[in-house]
């Protein structure tokens, strides 16, 4: 028999534990807790895994889209330097070459631009482009056409050469295969591709313009900065023939070259000199002051609460006076601009006791197709108010064949642009406004895991059609 000391421990023990309602109750408790921390982790990760997506969909759509900028800002580049010495002999430096015409998409049937889009109903565009390629001289190599289009989700990038120079072989593993033996293989350059369009833009030409120079009638003047240490002085004529007179052009000549023929070689940097012309209303006067004409017949004024355009055409010169069409790419400088009347510099503010340039010049090269003139159209804006300048054309020569030749510019006008924007053409755009398109809207959204990115591009390009 159990003794009456044992039964008494036993039941005090008992009552030490816990009974069945407490367990039953500490049981649901943990069972809460369990099951809110699970549901807490797992939001937690969920919400981890769609941040990841969503920042991976993004960095794909950010890449690709400066992939695609920087492969169609090219199209269109139609000039380059050939190997070998120019007609003269290598006194006489760089060979060159016309363009190439089949830059152009379809020039016999009136398409000059360098592109192709065709836009389907899944959101997706089809583009193909052509682009002259350079060596690492700045020589012609290959003419290039590339496509990006959409398949099965998949955006793809296939390039082909259809044009080479003499002797050329595409190297083996190159990303373009040589077209004119074999089709391209094209390269996935991104996977879940929602929307891939491209829409071409016009410079929207339903703007308002207010005339600053000429401020009145179609006709100016080109006078020349007199020769000093530093600048030599051109030849102008007006479109009559007639020297140092105004009319609706002015033919450019006696270019100074910093070519020196003896050494064949460049000038050294201390002895480059540069040609320089001011823009004046078409007056006749007995003075020759550059600064004067500037400040009487040129002066303009500047603000910074509007947008403002230069615009004139360079004439084709025929063919018995191209040599001022044989320019040395990315080493002659060929400009328009605005110089400070009092100084003859680039305007400049002091900002926190720092220059601050107003508008840099804009660099141009005359163009060498005989089926078109060259227009010329540059938009800029200032950052403060800019008075007293004169709009001067600089030309920094390095042919040694450009003295020998002569640019003729008809046109000049500087607007103020009350209102202006890209006009985008959805849609077909018309054979002969082809060539006027000077930017392309990308749009492209990638999925992955269920989130997106997202990227929408302006893009400029320039050097499609014939005038640039």
């Amino acid at each position: 028999m159990m003794s009456l000391a044992a039964h008494k421990k036993m039941t005090n023990s008992a009552k030490a534990g816990f009974t069945l309602m407490e367990l039953l109750v500490y049981m649901g408790i943990v069972g809460i807790v369990v099951v809110l921390a699970g549901q807490a982790f797992s939001n937690s990760t969920q919400f981890r895994v769609r941040t990841d997506n969503m920042i991976k969909a993004t960095q794909d759509a950010e890449n690709v889209g400066m992939l695609f900028q920087s492969d169609i800002a090219q199209m269109g580049a139609k000039s380059a330097a050939e190997n070998g010495s120019a007609a003269g002999g290598a006194a006489y430096g760089t060979k060159f070459g016309s363009i190439h015409d089949i830059v152009y998409m379809d020039p016999d049937n009136g398409d000059y631009s360098s592109y192709s889009i065709v836009t389907g109903e899944s959101n997706t565009s089809e583009v193909t482009f052509r682009r002259l390629s350079y060596d690492n001289l700045g020589e012609y190599e290959r003419t290039e056409e590339i496509s990006w289009y959409v398949a099965g989700k998949k955006l793809m990038r296939a390039c082909k050469v259809i044009e080479k120079k003499a002797g050329y072989v595409v190297p083996a593993g190159d990303p373009c295969s040589d077209g004119l033996n074999s089709e391209p293989t094209p390269t996935e350059m991104a996977s879940g591709v929602e929307e891939f369009t491209v829409v071409p833009a016009m410079p929207n030409t339903t703007v308002d313009e207010i005339k600053v120079f000429p401020s009145s009638g179609e006709t100016f003047r080109l006078v020349s900065r007199p020769t000093n240490d530093k600048y030599v002085a051109l030849k102008t004529a007006n479109n009559l023939g007639e020297v140092n007179q105004g009319g609706t052009s002015a033919k450019l000549s006696l270019f100074y070259t910093n070519y020196d023929n003896v050494e064949q070689d460049y000038r050294d940097e201390a002895d480059v000199k540069l040609n320089q012309v001011f823009a004046i209303k078409d007056e006749t006067t007995a003075e020759t002051n550059w600064k004067s004409l500037c400040y009487s017949y040129g002066k303009m004024d500047l603000s910074d609460s509007f947008e403002y355009e230069i615009s004139f055409s360079v004439a084709y010169p025929g063919t018995t006076d191209l040599n001022s069409q044989l320019f040395v790419p990315g080493v002659d400088h060929m400009t328009v601009g605005f110089r400070e009347i009092a100084t003859g510099n680039i305007p400049v503010k002091l900002v926190n006791n720092v220059s601050d340039t107003a508008v840099q010049d804009f660099f141009f090269f005359p163009p060498v197709d005989a089926k078109g003139a060259g227009k010329r159209s540059m938009r800029f804006r200032v950052p403060y108010a800019v008075k007293n300048v004169c709009l001067a054309f600089t030309f920094a020569c390095f042919s040694p064949l450009v003295s020998k030749g002569s640019i003729n510019i008809q046109n000049l006008k500087v607007n103020k642009i009350a209102s202006s924007s890209y006009s985008f053409k959805e849609g077909t755009i018309a054979l002969a406004d082809k060539e006027n398109v000077k930017a392309v809207n990308l749009k492209l959204t990638i999925k992955k895991g269920g989130e997106t990115g997202h990227v929408d591009l302006i893009i400029s390009t320039p050097s499609n059609g014939r005038g640039d």
